[in-house]
């Protein structure tokens, strides 16, 4: 179940608190540090590591709110710089100076502590509001004078996955609305200008309503005049009667849906347990899915199973640093193009330029604001899911192209060989479907296939995944599903496309599929998986059709 907003900001609170108490533990590092460099003040490779503790404690303490901590570790930084990669000999007079500015850094963090004890600072997000979303709601009301185009439209919107109320009659209509929770509502216009009284009692409340409902009128006329006057009632889509059920209800669903994607994948590299945490739960606010890796070395394992939209990075990592990290990715052909941004301590424009030139987007310097992160990330995120919807996607049904659903089949079942788990895999074909192109044309054939990929992504869980493997032909990936559970879902939506009803001209026609199905483990790598529900279609086909087939050794 997803977080509230609340709950995210207590974390958010308790992170805070808890980086609070973690930060003695880094001043030790420090003070050995400083140890050996009074014992070694020529070694490079201390004054680094110094340099980098301080650095990070800058940054990170910074974007957690403490700017007193932050102050006192910039002070530091900023006089090892110059001795960070030179050749330069530290002095006992320097050396000094590091421990008076370490002892700054310790008081400042002793102070933060004490307050915190005294009284417990809340920092909190710039996003706004404290509810969540318990649910998206899918009632859908019908108010049509025709009995039968009621219940017809009824029907078929309970296939698509609306639950329907419908009302003959404007006075039971506007009743409904004032006292029952909706999401969308479809209105015959003539059944609402038999009774103008009621008409602007309907009106009257679209306009009074909390939140915005989609409306969708439908009209015997086709003029100007009515449809202009339709808009200003607040008409979000129009049709014209005899209406297409099927373009009613995909209108309905892009209204319903707003055309939400799913939320943005973030990858979060950092070293630093808390900080990458805490980025991760104010972009989590935000409604992106995030996942931390705190080793840099470990960003490949997650790089194809977790199909991040965008990385966010720390520039330096103990193992290796960040502007490393960008250029062996970029040399990776099937990540070359996926944005990364730079959040770093780092102010030296030209060391932020090198970052870039290694292979990073963007360069935000720590610490950032919550909406400015958030923008950032959304703004290359949204980018990249643009660009890989044209690379990825069928352009008449939105769904994965042949080529992403094999490749998403196969991490779907390499995971599940690492975690044991197991994965379905259905091959779907509409029957008869040169039939449908012959006797009512190629535009209707693709109406037909447009309809049966939404029926698909209604029905079937967002994780899984839903693909066009070419012409009338679907594959679909259920991760975590027993091939038992797989068929049941196929075959209730077998029934209900079964029942849908498509409309050329004067004449109605419906159209059913047939789909196999097979299950690893028990078919135990890609290959085999594919070939039994592929054989596993081909018995539902030769068996009569409109059936849906389990694969048997």
């Amino acid at each position: 179940m997803a977080e509230t907003k609340n709950e995210i900001r207590e974390k958010l609170k308790l992170l805070r608190q808890s980086y609070l108490t973690q930060l003695p533990d880094q001043l030790d590092e420090i003070d050995a540090c400083y140890e050996k460099l009074i014992k070694d003040s020529e070694n490079k490779k201390i004054t680094s590591n110094l340099h980098r503790l301080a650095h990070s404690i800058k940054g990170s303490s910074a974007s957690f709110g403490f700017s007193e901590v932050s102050d006192a570790a910039k002070s530091l930084v900023q006089l090892l710089e110059p001795f960070k990669e030179k050749d330069t000999h530290i002095e006992a007079g320097i050396l000094s100076e590091v421990r008076i500015l370490k002892d700054l850094l310790h008081d400042a963090v002793d102070s933060m502590n004490q307050k915190r004890r005294k009284k417990v600072v809340v920092s909190s997000s710039s996003a706004s509001g404290d509810t969540a979303k318990t649910g998206e709601s899918r009632m859908v009301f019908i108010a049509e004078r025709n009995h039968l185009l009621l219940e017809e439209m009824s029907i078929v919107m309970r296939q698509f996955g609306y639950e329907v109320a419908g009302f003959t009659r404007c006075e039971d209509f506007a009743n409904a609305l004032r006292n029952e929770r909706h999401s969308a509502m479809i209105i015959d216009f003539e059944l609402l200008q038999e009774n103008l009284t009621c008409f602007a009692e309907v009106i009257d409340m679209r306009k009074e309503m909390d939140e915005e409902v989609p409306a969708i009128f439908i009209s015997d006329c086709n003029d100007v005049n009515t449809r202009l006057q339709a808009v200003r009632v607040g008409s979000d889509a129009y049709f014209v009667k005899p209406v297409d059920i099927i373009d009613i209800a995909e209108k309905l669903d892009s209204l319903i849906t707003g055309m939400v994607t799913e939320p943005y994948k973030i990858l979060v590299v950092d070293d630093e347990p808390e900080l990458a945490h805490f980025h991760s739960l104010i972009l989590q606010e935000a409604g992106m899915d995030t996942e931390i890796v705190n080793s840099p070395l470990r960003v490949f394992d997650r790089l194809s199973e977790f199909g991040p939209d965008l990385i966010l990075m720390d520039m330096y990592m103990p193992e290796c640093d960040g502007m490393e990290l960008a250029k062996t990715i970029r040399q990776m052909k099937a990540h070359f193009s996926i944005p990364i941004v730079f959040l770093s301590g780092e102010t030296n424009v030209d060391k932020q330029m090198s970052a870039m030139i290694m292979g990073g987007d963007e360069f935000l310097t720590k610490p950032v604001k919550p909406e400015h992160l958030i923008s950032a990330v959304t703004i290359r995120a949204d980018r990249m899911r643009t660009i890989r919807s044209f690379m990825d996607r069928d352009s008449l049904t939105g769904l994965l192209n042949h080529t992403r659903t094999k490749l998403s089949l196969n991490i779907a079942v390499a995971r599940a060989q690492r975690l044991a788990t197991q994965v379905s895999f259905a091959m779907i074909d509409i029957d008869k479907f040169k039939m449908v192109n012959d006797t009512y044309g190629h535009p209707m054939g693709d109406k037909v296939i447009a309809g049966l990929a939404r029926l698909l992504q209604q029905r079937f869980r967002k994780t899984d995944i839903i693909g066009r493997y070419g012409g009338e032909e679907f594959a679909v990936v259920l991760t975590d599903t027993d091939v038992q559970f797989a068929y049941e879902m196929l075959d209730i939506i077998r029934t209900s496309f079964s029942q849908i009803k498509f409309r050329h001209e004067d004449r109605e026609f419906s159209v059913t599929f047939s789909a196999g199905v097979a299950a690893f483990p028990e078919y135990g790598n890609v290959e085999l998986l594919n070939d039994a529900a592929d054989k596993a279609l081909y018995e539902a086909k030769r068996s009569g059709r409109n059936s849906v087939f389990i694969a048997s050794k």
